[in-house]
This record gives structure tokens, C-alpha cells and sequence, in this order.
């Protein structure tokens, strides 16, 4: 997920924004919680695509005492593209099958300036769900974790996945895949 991250940015689709869906709040069980994150972001990539756009994302899933089934999502908006409140509510309520519910989805904008920075804090915040030897390994605080989740954990787009990253490279692309224990020093 960290090299999928800076991957994004090497492409040139920075992941700007951070986008929370409370899950169970929207009446999605965590059986349903993939299948439901991939019909956003389907809708989301496909909404793009109509304007000419393209975008990248990765995402992980966790199930916390307070807000229950949830996901964070990192991506790339273009510049000027907004991702407006009823736009995502109707693509939730589409999914769920209910209406929304006020604070089921909350979004904001990851600052450019300091990328590198302000990236490595979020990512490592999301990699909290890690295994103890990886969270060791980029040394992630423990206190807090992901809480259980059903299946997957987490996913990316195809564009900056781990055989993307390889195809980039091997086509001539500049620099080596990031190495996620220097993200975290």
C-alpha cells in the first residue's frame, strides 16, 4: 500500500484526497463491506473516465469500538474535478439500498506542500491494521489497530499496483520502487 501510495505521484496522479465511508452506518455488513467499497469506487472511476480523467486509489478497511465498519480511501481527484456531497450520497444510497445518513461519508483534501510528509503520516495511520512483524519493521505504533475485519483488508487500483510498478520500471521508468522502512524513520 506504502509503494502503491508514491507510485501514484510518480504517474502523476497524486492521491489528494482522504475519504471515509462509515460502513455499517450506511447499512452494509462487513460481508458486504468489499463488495460495497468496490461498487464506490467503480462509480467513482467511472465518473471520471466519462469527463476524460483517470484516477488512482488504494483503501483499507477496519472495524473500530466507536464507528464500527469502515473504510479510508486515498485518491486522486484532478485538479478542479470536486467530489461533491450528493454525488458520493447517491452512489451510498445506490449501494445500500437505504438513504443516507448524515456523517456516512467524510472527505477531505491531503495537502500537496510536504507531500512526501504529510503521506508517510497518513499511510502509516492506515497500515495500523499491519501484522506486529510489519508494523515493527516500519515502526508503526501499536497502540492502536485496524480491529477485525471480514476478507480483505485492504486493496489499490491496478494502475499503481505492484506489477504496475514493475512494467514502469521495466519500460524505462525513472528510480526504484519506493522501500516502505524509509517512509517511516
Amino acid at each position: 500500500m506504502i509503494a502503491a501510495a508514491f507510485h501514484a505521484r510518480r504517474i502523476g496522479l497524486p492521491l489528494n484526497r482522504h475519504v471515509t465511508i462509515r460502513l455499517e452506518q450506511a447499512g452494509i455488513s462487513d460481508g458486504d463491506a468489499v463488495w460495497a467499497i468496490g461498487g464506490f469506487l467503480t462509480r467513482l472511476r467511472d465518473w471520471l473516465r466519462k469527463k476524460g480523467h483517470r484516477t488512482a486509489f488504494t483503501w483499507v478497511r477496519e472495524c473500530g469500538p466507536i464507528i464500527g465498519s469502515h473504510v479510508h480511501i486515498l485518491l486522486h481527484l484532478p485538479p478542479g474535478v470536486s467530489l461533491t456531497g450528493q454525488r458520493s450520497r447517491r452512489w451510498i444510497e445506490a449501494i445500500s439500498g437505504r438513504p443516507y445518513r448524515a456523517g456516512t461519508i467524510k472527505t477531505k483534501r491531503i495537502p500537496q506542500s510536504a507531500y512526501d510528509e504529510n503521506l508517510s503520516v497518513l499511510v502509516g495511520y492506515l497500515c495500523k491494521g499491519a501484522s506486529p512483524e510489519v508494523a515493527d519493521a516500519l515502526g508503526l505504533d501499536r497502540r492502536k489497530t485496524g480491529g477485525r475485519a471480514l476478507g480483505k483488508r485492504a486493496g489499490w487500483s491496478e494502475n499503481i499496483g505492484q506489477k504496475a510498478r514493475r512494467q514502469w520500471i521495466a519500460r524505462g521508468g525513472r528510480g526504484n520502487v519506493v522501500q516502505a522502512t524509509r517512509l517511516f524513520p
